[in-house]
């Protein structure tokens, strides 16, 4: 391979999967040269969406004392299992109770609110015991005692560009008045950009990054629960825009809390259980011409799982309120039950799983530290959990006028319970 011309190796090299790219790296320091550089994780990433990837499930622990724990797990048709070298990856903050926002292949977005400090954001690369806080700088002036409903956020790459980008939509209260306003940040740069349009109406958390966009499921006209809608973001562009999907037309009461998005093999998918006998699955086949395809219809009398859930309104809001793929399907968060469905087989199965949800990722070689300076690992994590310690360190942030964020990565092994 060494009397290959650069260019031409690059362009082998790219076409792996990442598995294979980061294994090559071993074999000499040629390789990983290439394989580490930051063009190569840029040309493997356009070339990313094209190259079928198995999904790994990622188990987020209900923080304690708000210490987010976080590790890989195999899900084998029965129970989970977890490696025994699965990397276990931890942090705390000490002015900010953080909570999963997005993912984006493998990396996590962690977003927090502080009345006082405002708001800020972590992308955090468990694989990798990365994590990297965004810059709170931004064009937007947002009082920061304003009362904010929240930000909604999402991630992908701009193939035009070669950058990452993550917006932002905000809204918060001004007088009597709601105002909404959308911001763009691209990964590297120090700042925040105000974009000169908003969306057209409020966004929601089920969404999904596909097709290089992103997507939010909304309710019809913003509040109304009756009917759905797609919006969409360019990162090229950066503008918004509707998708249109097969359910638009169907109206029922409450029908947003039976449907949601995710990214299934690649393409964007829609899975509608507003019907009272199946569950049909839509995939985007043709993005360009918006071409939808039916590709499953699973019959719900057959399945007393999700009859159950079906048949219990409160159950179905959680039950279609996170849910994500897996290697032989997609699976369902249900309170303290993660919920599988194979459809292939047409197989539903579930697993007891308390105190946490689990959500999906993809690989990817990019790596946080060629965008910032990362928290430092701390060896004395484990003395931020006690009560007493945690409120010293609140106390010392809250002087210091700065938040900080602990990290601690090591390989474990733990039974699951």
């Amino acid at each position: 391979m060494d009397v290959l011309p650069t260019e031409i190796l690059i362009d082998i090299l790219s076409r792996l999967s990442v598995n294979s790219a980061c294994c090559i790296r071993c074999v000499s320091k040629v390789l990983l040269k290439t394989v580490d550089d930051l063009s190569f994780a840029t040309l493997h990433m356009r070339r990313l969406p094209d190259v079928h990837q198995v999904p790994r499930l990622i188990r987020l622990v209900e923080p304690t004392f708000d210490v987010h724990k976080m590790y890989p797990l195999k899900y084998d048709g029965i129970d989970f299992t977890k490696s025994s070298h699965a990397i276990v990856s931890e942090f705390v903050s000490s002015l900010r109770w953080y909570k999963p926002n997005f993912v984006f292949y493998n990396l996590f977005g962690f977003t927090g609110l502080h009345t006082k400090k405002g708001r800020s954001c972590l992308l955090v690369n468990p694989f990798k015991g990365e994590v990297l806080m965004l810059p709170t700088t931004n064009d937007l002036q947002i009082p920061i005692n304003s009362l904010c409903n929240g930000d909604t956020y999402g991630m992908g790459f701009d193939n035009i560009t070669n950058t990452y980008k993550i917006v932002r939509v905000s809204c918060h209260e001004k007088d009597i008045n709601t105002q909404m306003a959308a911001e763009v940040f691209i990964l590297g740069t120090s700042s925040w950009r105000e974009l000169p349009s908003v969306p057209p109406c409020h966004l929601t958390q089920k969404s999904a990054c596909a097709h290089g966009d992103m997507h939010w499921l909304v309710r019809g006209d913003g509040h109304d629960s009756s009917y759905v809608r797609i919006l969409s973001f360019d990162f090229k562009k950066e503008e918004f825009y509707w998708t249109p999907h097969p359910a638009t037309s169907q109206k029922m009461p409450d029908m947003f809390d039976f449907v949601n998005l995710l990214n299934f093999r690649g393409s964007l998918t829609l899975v509608d259980a507003s019907s009272s006998t199946d569950m049909k699955i839509w995939e985007l086949k043709n993005y360009d011409n918006k071409e939808w395809v039916l590709n499953y219809i699973i019959d719900m009398q057959q399945h007393p799982s999700l009859r159950y859930l079906k048949g219990t309104l409160v159950m179905c809001r959680t039950l279609f309120y996170v849910c994500g793929e897996w290697e032989h399907g997609i699976f369902f968060n249900q309170d303290n039950f993660i919920l599988f469905l194979d459809v292939t087989r047409v197989i539903v199965s579930s697993v007891r799983l308390k105190g946490s949800t689990v959500h999906s990722c993809t690989d990817s070689m990019i790596s946080l530290k060629k965008y910032g300076d990362l928290v430092q690992a701390e060896q004395d994590i484990e003395s931020l959990i006690s009560e007493e310690s945690y409120e010293n360190l609140t106390k010392t942030a809250e002087a210091s006028g700065r938040d900080v964020v602990y990290l601690r990565t090591q390989m474990e092994t733990a039974c699951i319970s």
